[in-house]
């Protein structure tokens, strides 16, 4: 199962971690963890490149983990953006869950 957790403060997404493998299918062929990464890979190029934040990235393979976080301090309308990008990572991951409930859990902790 992939565990997405949305470390918060307050209202404040600080971060995401996302871990595991779905199990929906064979590897290579898991629609469920190909559509968790697509969507992880452009939040963190839109929060990254687009709008310039140094996130902090930490990437374990052996554990099939990733995790990105924002920096602590950010300008009113980068937080803005931030906040909305991570916002719709958590609403799409959470509409991902209505449909393969045993392949994902989201959380907010």
């Amino acid at each position: 199962m992939t565990t997405a957790r949305f470390f918060t403060t307050g209202s404040r997404i600080d971060a995401v971690e996302i871990t595991g493998h779905a199990g929906y299918a064979q590897e290579g062929e898991d629609i469920v963890c190909a559509a968790v990464s697509a969507n992880l890979d452009l939040t963190s190029c839109l929060l990254a490149d687009v709008l310039g934040l140094a996130l902090t990235t930490e990437v374990d393979e052996q554990h099939a983990s990733i995790r990105i976080a924002l920096p602590d301090q950010l300008e009113e309308a980068e937080e803005i953006q931030a906040q909305n990008a991570l916002s719709a990572l958590m609403l799409y991951l959470i509409n991902l869950k209505a449909r393969y409930q045993d392949f994902i859990e989201v959380m907010e902790v």
